[in-house]
């Protein structure tokens, strides 16, 4: 009885903390990016104080990487009712609604006068970085499980790093480079606790393809589209990136003649209220913050911030999950704060 009482308390608590950031971000996330222009000049002006050396892209950045960590402990609480691919098409249509709403609020119904380019930009980046990213990302889970595909994940960051530097002539300091092998060392000690062994899979060298794959993916559609993100209406390029996901996804179930089978999945779900409150955490509050971090700072020092999402999911599901942490992951976690450190203020 007493533990039941206890498991009933933290539900509670963790759904009034929920509930409490879902409402003040839904408030304040518009009106934080359309003012981050100016509030990110101070990081120019005042160069000399401490905190207008994190500006608000760096914030922008970690507060994804927190807001995206609560949405994966509700998904995680949502339990296997749902398979993942129809889980995140519900995630990313409801994504696509409220960057529209939010869109038109405060950007108006005009279309932005992109460039040819311009649209085939965004268009190859929602397919690429939504759509197939996302669908390979699964097949990994399916094929090498969470654990390793975890590993592999920590090359999102140097992926972003490299593709920046050649893209768009971004570069690094010495104690940023430092802070990234110690985020992804953090990272890969957190990852390897639970890590199991490939001995017994199929295909495990698939699966770690797979994974590959779709964090590469991932960070090539960010970087396209940094340049179109810093110049045009962010809500409308986030909204349309989004929706050409959610199309290619769409088509990927004609194709493969899923439709109705998933269609069947979707009408038994039982757990709207979580699904819903889940969505617009990862796909309109994490996904908005995300690509204003890139906005707003550099593409590299963005990528670096967004890995210390897995710091936060180990905090929140040793919180709410009851998850153990174990001595790996107390020495993954202070790695990658002491990284982020030194991203942020060196």
């Amino acid at each position: 009885m007493k533990n039941s009482r206890s498991v009933n308390c933290y539900k509670a608590t963790f759904g009034q903390l929920v509930g409490a950031v879902v409402e003040e971000c839904y408030r304040w996330l518009p009106e934080l990016i359309t003012l981050g222009a100016e509030l990110n000049l101070m990081k120019n002006v005042n160069s000399g104080h401490l905190m207008s050396e994190i500006g608000i892209g760096e914030i922008f950045a970690l507060s994804s990487a927190l807001m995206w960590a609560i949405a994966v402990i509700m998904f995680t609480k949502i339990g296997t009712r749902l398979p993942a691919f129809e889980l995140n098409l519900i995630k990313n249509i409801i994504g696509v609604i409220l960057i529209a709403l939010t869109s038109w609020w405060f950007e108006g119904l005009l279309i932005p006068s992109f460039s040819f380019n311009d649209w085939l930009l965004i268009i190859f980046s929602g397919f690429i970085g939504i759509a197939i990213a996302d669908t390979l990302y699964m097949k990994a889970l399916n094929t090498i499980g969470a654990g390793a595909t975890g590993i592999v994940a920590a090359l999102y960051s140097p992926s972003v790093v490299i593709l920046s530097m050649f893209y768009l002539n971004e570069s690094l300091g010495f104690y940023q480079w430092l802070g990234l092998v110690l985020v992804l060392g953090g990272i890969i000690f957190i990852s390897l606790d639970k890590s199991p062994s490939l001995d017994h899979l199929a295909n495990p060298i698939k699966g770690v393809l797979y994974a590959a794959s779709s964090v590469f993916l991932t960070a090539l559609g960010v970087v396209l589209i940094k340049p179109i993100v810093e110049s045009e209406p962010f809500f409308y390029v986030t909204g349309l990136r989004l929706l050409i996901g959610v199309i290619g996804m769409l088509l990927w179930l004609v194709i493969t003649r899923k439709t109705i089978q998933s269609w069947h999945k979707i009408r038994q779900v039982q757990q709207w209220p979580m699904i819903i409150v889940a969505s617009i955490m990862g796909s309109y509050i994490a996904m908005s913050l995300w690509l204003a971090g890139y906005k707003y700072t550099s593409a590299s020092v963005a990528a670096i911030l967004n890995e210390t999402n897995f710091i936060f999911i180990v905090i929140l599901a040793a919180l709410f999950l009851k998850e153990p942490i174990s001595n790996k992951k107390w020495l993954g976690s202070a790695l990658a704060i002491v990284g982020v450190v030194l991203v942020v203020l060196l």
